[in-house]
């Protein structure tokens, strides 16, 4: 009995249009319609990760199939030392110059973000410090190339 019960609800719930949230089909690299061609490195997959989330819900005035492509950036920089030279704090800056490409038209642009963390006395705990710190600024990136996408397209 139990199994018939299960058997029902998975066709009903296949039959109405159910989907997986973490399911990995076709649309892992897009959002919509757009498409986010792959960026380098760790912190690029990070950030269009990023940008296929922000990207979700669409650009306005994007009605067809349109490309996204980001150029990434990213420099560690030591802030701040302690007199025996050993970094106390430090920034992760990164550069994003993107080009949407939709139909016969396409605009680019150029953001930048910047995130500083102190640095622990381990240096285990450096470099998870550095690594949260780059994953936080490629979401941040993503963030402000979106909002700046939603800006250029709303004013045309």
């Amino acid at each position: 009995m139990r199994h018939i019960l299960a058997i029902a609800a998975l066709t009903l719930m296949a039959a109405c249009g159910f989907q997986p949230v973490y399911s990995s089909g076709a649309t892992a690299a897009s959002a919509g319609n757009i498409t986010v061609a792959k960026i380098d490195g760790r912190a690029g997959y990070e950030m269009r990760r990023a940008l296929l989330e922000e990207l979700a819900i669409g650009l306005p005035n994007v009605t067809g199939p349109a490309t996204l492509e980001v150029t990434l950036k990213e420099k560690l920089s030591r802030l701040t030392f302690e007199t025996d030279g050993t970094a106390r704090r430090s920034s992760v800056s990164a550069t994003g110059r993107y080009v949407l490409i939709y139909g016969d038209q396409s605009i680019s642009g150029r953001q930048d973000a910047e995130l500083s963390f102190a640095v622990p006395d381990n240096p285990y705990g450096d470099v998870a410090n550095q690594t949260g710190a780059s994953n936080r600024v490629a979401r941040l990136l993503a963030k402000k190339i979106v909002d700046d996408l939603r800006l250029q397209l709303s004013a045309g």
